[in-house]
């Protein structure tokens, strides 16, 4: 999920070499040197030259170890991750100014590396432009996101995209019934959560669940 630049320089040789298919699930807003806000998070308090970090209405966070830094980045993202994506970024940035860190702008594909991904055969599947929580949106803008990242996607690739994954993916909290009728509609084949579980035959089409590589 997402479109890191590993899926394409470390994931999709190793699954080549096994012979192994997957769909990778791209959010097409952070493409050409974009950046995922969680990922602003981590590397902020990974890249930070302090020794505590003072994250304002977030807490105060101790970075004396690798340990102390998962959990405060752990900790920020939790509090953050349900703010609507403007104040969320805004949080980014700050968090980032108060680390005193400067951030990556390589983690993500760019439109070439994906076509270079569909190329070797794998499947390309949405995953909404700015990885939204789709149940904080209003209905149109939640449509438009699922619409919008599909037809990004389909330019860039020149292909259908038929699979979308829903951004975080915890059925009933990060979208609901409401977001599955808009992906129907939208003529996708088929949409995975983020609900542990085998999908089988009888599965709801538009809710596989799946077991996440980590």
């Amino acid at each position: 999920d997402d479109g890191y630049a590993d899926n394409l320089t470390v994931a999709a040789p190793l699954l080549s070499r096994k012979g192994m298919c997957a769909t990778f699930f791209v959010a097409s807003g952070y493409l050409d040197a974009g950046r995922m806000w969680n990922d602003g998070i981590i590397e902020s308090v990974r890249r930070s030259p302090l020794t505590e970090l003072d994250a304002g209405p977030w807490g105060r966070h101790p970075l004396g170890d690798w340990t102390a830094r998962g959990l405060a980045a752990q900790s920020l993202i939790a509090q953050i991750k349900y703010l609507e994506p403007e104040l969320r970024e805004q949080a980014v940035a700050r968090v980032a100014h108060a680390a005193k860190a400067s951030l990556p702008d390589d983690l993500m594909m760019s439109r070439a590396q994906v076509r270079q991904l569909h190329g070797k055969g794998f499947e390309i599947g949405a995953h909404t432009v700015s990885h939204p929580i789709l149940a904080a949106l209003p209905d149109c803008v939640a449509s438009e996101q699922i619409s919008a990242g599909r037809r990004e996607l389909e330019a860039i690739i020149d292909s259908r995209v038929s699979l979308f994954a829903y951004p975080n993916g915890k059925p009933g909290r990060d979208y609901t019934q409401r977001h599955v009728a808009m992906v129907e509609e939208q003529g996708f084949d088929a949409a995975v959560s983020t609900a542990w579980g085998a999908s089988a035959s009888v599965s709801e089409r538009y809710q596989l669940r799946r077991f996440t590589p980590w």
